[in-house]
């Protein structure tokens, strides 16, 4: 059993004027949250690289925005590998298309905070005023922090191999639809996974539940059972594809280009022995899977239907 402690942060926000976003809002509340972070709490602002910076070990802003493993360290699951880390918290921007906001026309933004960045839901509070008073999307336009609202929780996930022990929505269940809402961007064996198969989800999955619990939640990952999981879940099969690509990019200011973000979205029905992934797809409900969660990438829901 290991435990994930989170926080939702809800934002009422009100624009000072009327409000331009683009279709997927994500990129850029992550990029101004981003810079008014920074603003906020970088001590050596004249240094462009964080990682070169002396106080990287101990700046808020380098943990939450700049989180990368030590490489000269071995880590489980070969995580020191891996040119970064999953950033302990996943931003869920407006749910519309729309990308006119008429002054005075609220929305909610939503940031999940998780394990140790919940201590620094101050700081996320400050951004989210900084980059209202900064302005967002085309021309700078500003919003009010109205009001926020927090609801706290936990992520229990009890990796149950034992098919007679299971518990939850799947227990008696074969088959499971699951309806990605934003674009989902895997990597798997270095190529852009174009048509998702049941266990390159749960490897994606089971590799950041590991990372977030390990790096930020300091846990001990020697009860995740990963092998014998993957090898269960190779024998799911997938009954109904319905996913298509999304095409989406975004401009990088770092790198100074723009930079192609899409992923796959719409419904994929699997079927199978199912009961042992049950706490695992549910934690990815709130956790979010594959590239870029911290710009609300990769969200889902389960929905309880047959195609």
């Amino acid at each position: 059993m290991i435990k994930i402690p989170y926080r939702n942060l809800t934002f009422v926000c009100e624009p000072k004027d009327e409000l331009y976003l683009p279709e997927f809002k994500g990129s850029s509340f992550r990029g101004v949250i981003g810079r008014a972070l920074r603003s906020a709490l970088c001590t050596l602002k004249t240094m462009s690289d964080c990682h070169e910076c002396p106080l990287f070990k101990t700046c808020y802003y380098a943990y939450i925005f700049e989180t990368i493993p030590d490489k000269t360290t071995p880590l489980p699951f070969n995580l020191h590998k891996y040119p970064s880390l999953p950033h302990p918290f996943v931003i869920e921007p407006p749910e519309t298309d729309k990308k006119i906001f008429a002054k005075g026309d609220r929305f909610d933004l939503k940031v999940i905070l998780i394990g140790k960045a919940i201590n620094y839901t101050p700081h996320f509070i400050l951004a989210i005023q900084l980059a209202g008073e900064n302005g967002i999307g085309k021309g700078k336009r500003k919003f009010n922090l109205l009001e926020h609202l927090i609801e706290d929780g936990e992520i229990a996930i009890n990796f149950l191999l034992n098919l007679q022990e299971t518990e939850g929505p799947f227990s008696s269940e074969t088959q499971i639809t699951i309806e990605f809402l934003t674009p989902l961007r895997l990597i798997y064996q270095k190529k852009l996974v174009k048509r998702l198969e049941f266990h390159v989800l749960i490897r994606q999955l089971l590799r950041r539940i590991t990372s977030l619990y390990y790096f930020h939640c300091e846990g001990n990952t020697k009860s995740i059972p990963a092998r014998e999981l993957i090898s269960l879940a190779e024998k799911i099969k997938t009954k109904h594809h319905g996913l298509r690509w999304y095409d989406w990019e975004r401009y990088s200011f770092r790198k100074e280009r723009r930079m192609q973000m899409g992923g796959l979205i719409g419904k994929v029905v699997f079927e199978g022995n199912l009961s042992p992934f049950t706490p695992i797809l549910k934690a990815g409900e709130i956790l979010h899977c594959g590239k870029n969660t911290s710009f609300g990438l990769g969200k889902y829901r389960i929905v309880e239907e047959e195609v």
